[in-house]
């Protein structure tokens, strides 16, 4: 695992070279009201949402997500922001929030 596997990793998220599918992107959410803890796959290459410039074509790709825990089935809203070449570039939640992989697993 390389350097930059182990910064998405600690940043709750991953990548192709740590879970095989190049076109994955995972993340880690914990639920506010029951402490739930829940990894998300997004397939960036089916998921994603075109954002267009005038009349410059894909200006980039957002993401809007509700993921829902096994506990309260409480909807958590993510909100995510890519760059034309679906890099992440921001990111947000409502009714939770982000953990690290690190504490999903100790969570579990």
């Amino acid at each position: 695992m390389g350097w930059w596997d182990k910064l998405k990793g600690a940043l709750g998220g991953g990548g192709a070279a740590a879970n095989g599918d190049r076109n994955a992107l995972y993340f880690y959410v914990r639920c506010e009201r029951c402490a739930d803890v829940v990894r998300v796959r997004v397939n960036t290459a089916n998921e994603l949402q075109q954002e267009f410039a005038e009349a410059d074509g894909v200006d980039g790709y957002s993401l809007r997500k509700t993921v829902v825990d096994a506990r309260c089935f409480r909807p958590i809203q993510v909100m995510m922001r890519f760059d034309g070449r679906r890099r992440e570039t921001a990111r947000e939640i409502q009714d939770g929030r982000f953990i690290t992989a690190d504490e999903f697993e100790a969570a579990r």
